[in-house]
């Protein structure tokens, strides 16, 4: 083993001094030469020319990127068992875990805390993807293809095999000061789906140590809160799996990491118990309901909750219009972009020749937090808690990087000097916007654990209370499944406020009335003792 490694070490170092030389007298670019050379090293290293399949099986824990409190990591689950199945020729996998809560703090969103054991099945063959929903049936995610083929490429084999095809692969030098060592880097752009599109072209960077093993990937992925969103993959403790082949049985991912966030957000971290490769039958089938499935359309559908307050539906989030005497206040901007404009467009209609003045934003995960920049290009003025002053000002409507999916704001930003919009409002406990004739009230939730930043919005003229993944109503009449925590720490604090409510609006659902919730809510929340929640 050691003579081998040695071997491989020798001849990949001294391809790396040779052909610099040769490419030189040939006319190319040294730098891409080198790269081709490491990556074919890295390749004799672990046999990744020779590898059609792969099968790995473990143990780790998985966490919810944009589900997290204000500042500290992110929410995490258990992963009680994985499978991770790559068919590198069909460009298909299946990733299948089994999530519990185990020891993790049930604080954050994403589904946090996890009630039993919950089965997670994805999927993806070229430009198609798809997940399995409870009854084991295929639910088309056309908009996760890209990402899950991009993941592909962060493990040492997709890697290598996709940078050996790159023809702009170019391998330099880097040294870390921390640990007074040199490593070879390899970055190359390649393509993760068809299409022109911005967001299809993928930068990736690899380092390799002195035996050609990659130990880290760092990349970019597109994100409508962050741009473009950095994921790092460390890989490491190889051990020879068989038939000349050697692979990582341990590796740890971030997402999203940035200066504000100390130790950064730990996103994956896996154990492998067993690596079988070229097993057969890998390919995934693509179900002809995934295969024939469209994008779905963006659409606005109009509710009139009181004269000037307009549910703005149509999709999986909300948002709430309400009309003052010179503009108009939207509650919530979620997901990204494409809504927040259809969103906006329609309050145009709705409500003609008046500026959307203010955005109020319930908290800070990230599918409620995604349309923020684009009513910032409008020039609306952000509300929210005060523990996201930081986060908002200096990375959400920051000048960051976005040149895999470009917005609004990006394109036409505001100047950082001189007169201009105030971006971002803030508040403690409570806060007011009023024309005299149409108030909106905002309270911060106490004792919560789905998000310590969120807030509601009360209409006291048409006693309507807005909230966000607290509580959904069910039909009238009806009753909820599961009473969350959340809905719990949403009926004590309307009592603490003294709120008196008639109707509540979520963001995700349709209204209902107060009377429902007292007598679905009110007689758990008596039982529960704690004071907080999760979140659904």
């Amino acid at each position: 083993m050691r003579t081998r490694n040695q071997l491989g070490m020798l001849c990949g170092l001294s391809v790396l001094l040779i052909v610099p030389a040769a490419a030189q007298q040939a006319g190319q670019n040294p730098n891409q030469a080198a790269g081709k050379a490491l990556l074919q090293a890295a390749d004799k290293a672990i046999g990744a020319s020779s590898i059609r399949s792969i099968v790995v099986t473990g143990t780790g824990w998985i966490a919810a990127p944009g589900q997290q409190f204000a500042q500290g990591d992110l929410p995490r689950a258990d992963m009680k068992s994985y499978t991770r199945t790559i068919d590198y020729g069909s460009k298909s996998a299946k990733f299948e875990y089994v999530r519990v809560q185990g020891n993790n703090p049930p604080r954050g969103g994403g589904g946090i805390p996890v009630q039993g054991e919950q089965h997670v099945t994805e999927f993806v063959s070229g430009q198609f993807a798809w997940n399995l929903n409870a009854q084991g049936q295929p639910n088309a995610q056309p908009q996760a293809a890209a990402d899950r083929q991009h993941m592909v490429l962060t493990g040492p084999i997709g890697f290598i095999k996709a940078g050996l095809e790159a023809p702009n692969a170019a391998a330099t030098d880097r040294y870390f000061a921390r640990q007074n060592r040199t490593v070879k880097v390899v970055g190359f752009t390649t393509k993760v789906c068809d299409g022109p599109q911005p967001q299809c072209t993928r930068r990736l960077t690899g380092e390799f140590n002195n035996d050609n093993l990659l130990e880290r990937v760092v990349t970019w992925v597109p994100d409508p809160v962050l741009g473009d969103k950095m994921v790092e993959v460390r890989w490491s403790d190889y051990r020879d799996v068989g038939d000349g082949v050697k692979l990582p049985f341990r590796s740890h991912a971030h997402m999203g990491d940035h200066p504000l966030i100390p130790g950064g957000h730990n996103w994956m971290d896996t154990r492998a118990t067993e690596i079988k490769v070229n097993v057969a039958n890998t390919a995934q089938a693509i179900p002809d309901s995934v295969r024939t499935a469209t994008a779905p359309q963006v659409q606005v559908v109009k509710t009139q909750l009181a004269p000037g307050v307009v549910l703005m539906g149509g999709g999986s989030h909300n948002s709430v219009a309400v009309e003052f005497k010179d503009f108009v206040t939207v509650i919530e901007g979620p997901l990204n972009q494409q809504r927040s404009l259809a969103v906006i467009a329609e309050v145009k209609r709705t409500f003609p020749n008046k500026p959307i003045r203010y955005l109020v934003n319930t908290h800070n995960h990230f599918d409620h937090l995604g349309g923020t920049r684009t009513y910032v290009a409008e020039g609306a003025t952000v509300i929210t808690d005060d523990r996201n002053r930081n986060f908002y000002q200096r990375v959400v409507l920051a000048p960051q990087s976005r040149t895999l999916q470009p917005d609004r704001l990006s394109q036409r930003p505001f100047a950082p000097t001189g007169p201009g919009q105030l971006q971002v409002q803030t508040f403690t406990d409570q806060y007011s916007i009023s024309d005299g004739n149409q108030t909106i009230e905002l309270y911060h939730v106490d004792g919560l654990n789905h998000s310590d930043n969120m807030l509601v919005a009360y209409l006291p003229k048409d006693k309507i209370l807005i909230n966000a993944d607290l509580y959904s109503p069910p039909a009238q009449g009806g009753n909820l499944a599961n009473v969350s925590a959340s809905a719990v720490a949403l009926f004590r604090n309307v009592k603490r406020l003294k709120l008196d409510v008639a109707q509540h609006v979520p963001i995700h659902g349709n209204p209902g009335l107060n009377a429902d919730f007292e007598r679905i809510v009110g007689p758990v929340a008596t039982r529960a003792p704690q004071p907080g929640g999760g979140g659904e």
